[in-house]
């Protein structure tokens, strides 16, 4: 093994966590495709006037009642995604560098901390996902020649789906607090709909993103090893990069 190879750090399988962070964004996928439902229900109870004050005061009820179940759930799974997600996202970063990639943009911190950075985190997750896509790919094993790589469509909407998600849930909540009228109500879970929608779709893609950069990952390792000769002069800061 040369010196720029034993530098690296070593190389994790992460295919078994892949299936774990993949399960996990599937359960919050039907989570949210159960709250589309639910907002449709809404949206259908808002424009029809139930025949008696009791009848709609336990319809009432039991909307709010499932409203409430649906919110925590999707608060609950919201959690616990992005937590495994994110030690996921950082195993996958190390692992980049374990196969000898070098001249990344984002260092590995950036894993976490582009989540957490208001305004940032609009863009950096993606920025994020979308080299570590490009270094995973199996095609090439030469260290520089990750660059060229091009990333799928996929990723891009993956990323628009999830922050469309929060602006709309934003834009939701803000309706509903200043609701006066059946109108404005309907109007409401009518964006909170289109959020909840987005959610769906924008967790399904995470799951075909996850699963396919840890395959990547395991196909490159396989096919090159943990890494070549350098291509250009050895740089210290490729070792903590």
């Amino acid at each position: 093994m040369n010196e720029h190879a034993s530098l690296l750090p070593p190389f994790v399988p992460t295919r078994r966590s892949a299936r774990v962070v993949g399960a996990l964004f599937m359960v919050s996928a039907a989570i949210s495709w159960v709250a589309v439902g639910y907002d449709f229900s809404e949206i259908r109870l808002a424009l029809t006037e139930p025949a008696g004050r009791s009848v709609h005061m336990a319809t009432r009820i039991a909307y709010d009642t499932i409203g409430s179940a649906l919110w925590a759930a999707q608060i609950l799974s919201l959690m616990a995604t992005g937590a495994m997600f994110l030690v996921w996202l950082h195993r996958v970063r190390v692992n980049v560098r374990a196969l000898g990639m070098r001249r990344l943009v984002y260092r590995r911190e950036w894993t976490v901390l582009g989540f957490l950075v208001p305004l940032l985190n609009a863009f950096r997750p993606y920025q994020v996902v979308r080299e570590i896509w490009q270094a995973s790919d199996p095609s090439t094993g030469d260290p520089m020649a990750w660059k060229t790589v091009e990333t799928p469509r996929r990723i891009a909407v993956w990323w628009g789906l999830f922050v469309a998600y929060f602006v709309l849930e934003g834009v939701s909540a803000t309706i509903m607090s200043v609701s006066v009228s059946a109108r404005v109500i309907q109007l409401g879970h009518a964006v909170s709909m289109a959020a909840d929608l987005c959610a769906a779709l924008s967790a399904s893609l995470a799951y075909f993103v996850v699963m396919r950069i840890s395959e990547a990952q395991d196909a490159k390792r396989a096919a090159f090893g943990r890494a070549r000769h350098p291509a250009s002069p050895f740089d210290p800061r490729d070792v903590v990069a």
